[in-house]
């Protein structure tokens, strides 16, 4: 496919266009003709699919494209011109594993559809709820929403997946694990058994794919590009250095004049993006901070400060390492390798997300060197080794750089202590192999008498002739 469909409503087609896009994606290219296939001779009902390509590839778009093309043809249930119940206007449900992301997919459905009288909402908690029931209470087409902030409104009442169409699981690795999964499957409990569901993501390890089978019939998988993996346009570095070097590496390198903005740094905790921020801003560094214990204004906020490039540097945990697209991040830190090496490809993605160069930097502590293996051995990604810059205990406190100092002297007397021990243990074995040797040297030989067929270790006398033996006596 050279270009999108042209069967496609012509408002998605306008949509696509003012968007900027003129050539779909590879994924969206296999997925796109795929959901809009007819099932049955129903133009409307669509298979299950579970979708997997690299970050940054338009995993929203391949199935936001198809999405807004059949609601846009189904139009909802009506009765005498009036709507019976306005919530059975809802036909489509995307699920997101975060607030951001919520928000960031609604409004590229939106984006796809405007012009036409299709609604689109975003619905997710720590904010409040009376809002989002009155939206929905109006009528919507599509519902993107946070697992638990659906749940919520489907046990109060105020939405209902009855006359569900199409349900979405974006992030599906996420969405289906060990966290996820209840709240998940409840939600999909709720909606017609015979709907089309959708899974897209960037990974999809074995043991999720084989829950995904369980809660899909007969999905038909379409993949692009290498599974779990990040994706080919972006180059990554990996550091060894000291948990105390972390910080102010990190200031050296921001120090460079290499480095302008777009830049996002991603800690394993709150309490950690609370160190680097304050570190940063000290050097004077222009920082935002993202991280689950902020409320929805401030994350918002700190969003798009970085995204208009107010400030250079965004610190994040990891609920801002999925699906979040803003075109300016050209650089991503990995301040802590993350624990689920899956996290490290959808981080570095950020980086160049939706095209153009992007690289990372993934500082690992002695602490964390199994944490990279399990990324190497799982990502496999072409990475090139980087050193600690010679500058870096300019950027160090006072109390820091005296502890590091401590930590090497420690370590030093460790080194020799141990080298000492391992040289005293190889001259005591080699003392010991040399008095066995000498005492061998120094014994007598025991005279032994020669059997037939057999050598014997006893010297031959000089008068007689080597090689004599046993002579057959003829007859």
């Amino acid at each position: 496919m050279t270009a999108f469909p042209d069967t496609l409503h012509k408002l998605v087609l306008r949509g696509i266009g003012e968007m900027g896009f003129t050539t779909p994606t590879p994924i969206q290219s296999e997925f796109i003709p795929v959901a809009l296939e007819a099932i049955d001779g129903d133009a409307f009902k669509s298979r299950d699919l579970i979708g997997l390509a690299p970050t940054g590839t338009g995993k929203t778009l391949a199935f936001g494209i198809p999405l807004a093309d059949l609601l846009l043809r189904h139009k909802p249930i009506e009765t005498g011109g009036r709507r019976r119940d306005p919530r059975t206007r809802l036909r489509a449900l995307v699920l997101v594993p975060t607030r951001e992301l919520t928000q960031q997919v609604a409004e590229e459905i939106r984006m796809l559809t405007r012009g036409s009288l299709l609604k689109v909402t975003a619905v997710y908690g720590k904010v409040a709820l009376g809002p989002q029931v009155a939206t929905i209470a109006k009528g919507v087409d599509i519902v993107v929403a946070t697992p638990g902030r659906a749940r919520e409104l489907i046990e109060n009442d105020s939405m209902t997946l009855a006359h569900l169409l199409y349900v979405v699981c974006d992030e599906a690795d996420r969405m289906l694990d060990m966290g996820f999964l209840p709240q998940v499957e409840w939600v999909l409990a709720r909606a017609p058994e015979d709907r089309a569901k959708w899974l897209m993501s960037a990974t999809l390890p074995r043991p999720v794919e084989d829950l995904a089978h369980k809660i899909l019939k007969k999905p038909k998988k379409i993949e692009v590009g290498v599974r779990n993996a990040a994706a080919s346009h972006l180059t990554h570095q990996r550091m060894l250095l000291e948990e105390e070097l972390k910080t102010p590496t990190l200031l050296s390198l921001l120090d460079s004049e290499k480095l302008g903005r777009g830049i996002v740094v991603y800690c394993a905790s709150r309490r950690r993006t609370g160190w680097v921020a304050g570190a940063l801003r000290r050097h004077e560094v222009s920082t935002a901070v993202v991280h689950g214990d902020r409320s929805q204004l401030q994350r918002e906020k700190a969003l798009e400060t970085f995204a208009h490039g107010r400030c250079r540097v965004l610190v994040a945990t990891d609920v801002a390492a999925r699906g979040l697209h803003v075109p300016g991040i050209k650089l991503v830190f990995n301040y802590d390798v993350p624990v689920s090496p899956e996290e490290w490809i959808h981080r570095v993605g950020r980086a160049g997300h939706g095209g153009g160069d992007g690289a990372s930097i993934t500082f690992v502590s002695p602490e964390e060197r199994e944490r990279w293996e399990r990324v190497v051995s799982l990502a496999n990604p072409d990475w090139s080794a980087m050193k600690v810059p010679t500058d870096v205990e300019k950027f160090m406190r006072v109390a820091h750089r005296e502890r590091l100092e401590r930590t090497k002297l420690e370590s030093a007397a460790v080194m020799a202590t141990l080298n000492a021990k391992e040289q005293a243990e190889k001259l005591k074995a080699k003392r010991l192999k040399e008095s066995s040797r000498l005492r061998k040297m120094k014994s007598p030989r025991h005279e032994s008498k020669q059997m037939r067929g057999t050598r014997s270790n006893t010297p031959i006398d000089k008068k007689e002739t080597p090689g004599k033996g046993v002579r057959k006596i003829s007859k």
